[in-house]
């Protein structure tokens, strides 16, 4: 019996979602955040997140000291701005876009989490 009300259960958030879209919204930015990384990012920052060797200063996003060293607000200022010598993308990314785009980098840490702020 609790076994098919869990299944039940589980089936109608799943059917809800679905109807709403939001399994599949959140499938479509968490894929186009990868795709804007590897394309305007990963140059710099490597395909893994670590940076790249020869560019000093890169930081390495795989590491969770400096993932909690940095809040959200910080990240998407950078990317929004620009920060050194990476380019700024306001221009080029919505906020939805640039928000995702710091939930994937807060990614490559397993889901380390900086100072909201």
């Amino acid at each position: 019996m609790k076994r098919s009300v869990f299944f039940v259960s589980i089936v109608s958030v799943l059917a809800a979602a679905a109807a709403t879209g939001s399994i599949g919204a959140v499938t479509v930015r968490t894929q186009k955040a990868a795709d804007t990384y590897q394309s305007q990012c990963a140059k710099c920052h490597g395909h893994d997140g670590k940076g790249i060797e020869s560019l000093p200063g890169m930081p390495n996003f795989t590491d969770a000291s400096w993932q909690a060293k940095h809040t959200d607000k910080e990240l998407s200022d950078s990317i929004s701005g620009g920060k050194g010598i990476m380019p700024p993308y306001k221009d080029k990314l919505s906020g939805g876009e640039i928000t995702a785009l710091v939930k994937y980098v807060r990614a490559f840490a397993g889901g380390a989490k900086g100072k909201k702020k």
